[in-house]
């Protein structure tokens, strides 16, 4: 059984997940990741939720204000045991209702250009490939993406 919770910045299993994160990045990019590192402070977002799988710490999403109607996607990660289960739909659906209820119409977000893997995952989410936002707009390390949230009403 899947659950989404919306948690506090300090959760301990979303420092656990956001960790797991970290690591995969590291790994894979090795010094590189620290030129990002100052996009991923918790304290800078608006919402964040853990998802639970069969009660244990499954995945992570959080959002972060870019302006008064974008909501950045942030810290996006389930891990590699819980894959293919739904948990990033879900996680992605609950963090882009809460970013609509808080007036944004549109969210965005940036991820590795090589990684075709959650490229395609963000694609099945409803997410396109866009111009760069923001300090990612001449970054070639990053693909961005974006997608509409709003559920059509003016707020």
């Amino acid at each position: 059984m899947i659950e989404i919770k919306f948690v506090e910045v300090d959760n301990a299993d979303l420092l656990m997940l956001v960790s797991a994160l970290d690591s995969f990045f590291y790994d894979r990019y090795q010094d590189a990741t620290l030129k990002y590192q100052k996009y991923h402070d918790l304290s800078q977002m608006a919402c964040a939720a853990v998802a639970y799988l069969d009660g244990g710490p499954a995945g992570c999403c959080c959002w972060k204000p870019v302006d008064a109607v974008t909501a950045e996607i942030k810290r996006m990660f389930v891990r590699q045991v819980c894959r293919g289960q739904g948990i990033a739909r879900q996680l992605a659906a609950k963090i882009e209702a809460h970013a609509a209820a808080s007036g944004c119409h549109r969210a965005v977000l940036e991820t590795g250009a090589d990684m075709a893997d959650a490229i395609a995952v963000y694609e099945k989410l409803g997410y396109q490939i866009c111009e760069g936002f923001g300090d990612f707009t001449d970054d070639h390390a990053v693909t961005c993406m974006e997608k509409e949230i709003s559920d059509g009403t003016m707020r």
